[in-house]
């Protein structure tokens, strides 16, 4: 009975151990593969393709908009196929951009020029974005994205 106990408790310990410890980030390689999944999926927002942007908003994608609001992946498309999101400008600052790789999920963070409308309202300016992004079934898609105002003083 003590060895089972001991043996439990060991196996906890590493356990706990294992969630708080991150998994080792992927290779180069994917780094750049959700590079240029970025760079098309900017290319699809531009371009209001409702069909590519199905693929990149995974069914559970939420987006926290620039006014704070929390919009479903439902919300999203339907915004944008009746032309209620728009982008004329999506410009990333490359200096300000970070990807960190943690296995298969990727923690996107950025500043964006923007000129768009989101749910209508026009959010024009400078944004700090961040995007988490999961590779499945056999491509990377969007879990949730926010996007901040930068206050100019």
């Amino acid at each position: 009975m003590r060895r089972l106990v001991v043996a439990s408790l060991a196996l906890l310990g590493s356990a706990g151990a294992c969630a708080v410890v991150p998994r080792q980030p992927r290779s180069a390689a994917a780094e750049t593969e959700v590079r240029q999944t970025i760079r098309a999926y900017d290319d699809a927002l531009r371009r209001a393709d409702v069909v590519a942007l199905e693929r990149y908003w995974a069914d559970e994608y939420t987006f926290v908009n620039p006014s704070g609001q929390l919009v479903t992946r439902a919300e999203r498309i339907a915004n944008v196929s009746a032309g209620r999101t728009a982008f004329d400008t999506l410009r990333h600052e490359v200096r300000e951009e970070r990807i960190r790789m943690y296995g298969n999920l990727a923690v996107h963070t950025t500043m964006l020029a923007l000129g768009a409308r989101y749910g209508g309202q026009a959010a024009s300016g400078d944004f700090r974005a961040l995007v988490v992004w999961v590779y499945r079934d056999g491509r990377w898609q969007q879990v949730a994205s926010q996007l901040t105002t930068i206050a100019r003083p």
